[in-house]
């Protein structure tokens, strides 16, 4: 039985998450050539197309399933090396997430580290994306969850994209009328500086489309708040949309909204990469889960 190296599968993922061989080849502190030369053994060791064209990025059905495989043994092996060093278990971790990811998010990685044991101290900031990745880079977090518009920022652990839908607080049946083109939509929404908000905005002065923002707040139980109770309609990315609320079902009233790309993203300091990357892979492992479970329901 054939044995793959680690280095291949890694650089395999950060291609895949970076969505190039340039940018993984700068990640890795590796050449473009180089990059393309382990993309190439891998394809030979495994005798099967990772990606749907040579020298691009997206992969095929098999690199889908290589991927998977791949993450979680590049955290087995990560794991393995922090626990034999002494180092995973101790620390403080300083962590800047968007608000709405932090409600989701946290409660079960909490949970998870809580049952591990462990001696990992956090500092958690929530704040906007573009805010955290300017921490990230003037050193003030170790481990930041980001989303960007035009593909991931420098420094991604993990990248993917996330849909953003249209959040009502009625089924689908009770919201043609509100949504009818003639009136002007009631729009909940975070601050400016936001993507959801730019995103949603830009959409709706694309079609054209009447309306009024009527409500913001900065954090998802504001939104929740408003929108449930009928005061408008917010954008929210799928998966995060808290149960009471409703995703309404695409159509001709309401326009189509670009995704986010979301990465997970680990600070320059060599002294404290190594926890931070032992959790990013948790945290990129519970993405990974989360995003499974979501398309199963």
């Amino acid at each position: 039985m054939r044995s793959i190296p680690t280095d291949l599968l890694r650089a395999f993922v950060t291609v895949i998450d970076l969505r190039g061989y340039t940018r993984a080849g700068e990640q890795l502190g590796r050449t473009q050539p180089a990059i393309s030369l382990q993309m190439k053994k891998l394809q030979e060791l495994l005798g099967v197309s990772l990606f749907a064209k040579e020298g691009g990025a997206q992969p095929t059905e098999h690199g889908e399933m290589v991927a998977g495989y791949a993450r979680q043994i590049l955290a087995l092996n990560d794991e393995m090396m922090l626990k034999l060093s002494n180092r995973d278990s101790k620390g403080k971790l300083r962590l800047g997430i968007p608000n709405d990811y932090a409600d989701h998010f946290l409660p079960k990685l909490m949970a998870t580290l809580a049952r591990d044991g462990g001696d990992i101290t956090f500092d958690v900031v929530c704040d906007l994306s573009h805010n955290l990745l300017r921490g990230l880079r003037n050193g003030q977090f170790d481990i930041v969850v980001a989303m960007t518009a035009d593909g991931p920022s420098e420094g991604a652990f993990m990248t993917w994209k996330e849909p953003l839908a249209w959040v009502g607080a009625a089924p689908l049946e009770a919201m043609p009328d509100d949504a009818d083109d003639r009136k002007r939509l009631r729009i909940v929404c975070y601050p400016e500086g936001c993507l959801y908000r730019r995103n949603m905005l830009t959409a709706l002065q694309r079609d054209g489309r009447n309306f009024e923002i009527v409500y913001t707040s900065p954090s998802l139980s504001g939104l929740e708040a408003a929108v449930g109770a009928g005061f408008g309609m917010t954008v929210l990315t799928r998966r995060i949309v808290p149960s009471a609320l409703r995703i309404m079902a695409p159509s001709s009233h309401l326009p189509r909204l670009a995704d986010v790309v979301v990465g997970i993203y680990v600070g320059p300091d060599r002294k404290r990469s190594v926890v931070a990357q032992s959790f990013a892979a948790r945290f990129a492992d519970m993405f990974v889960a989360d995003e499974g479970a979501t398309k199963a329901i």
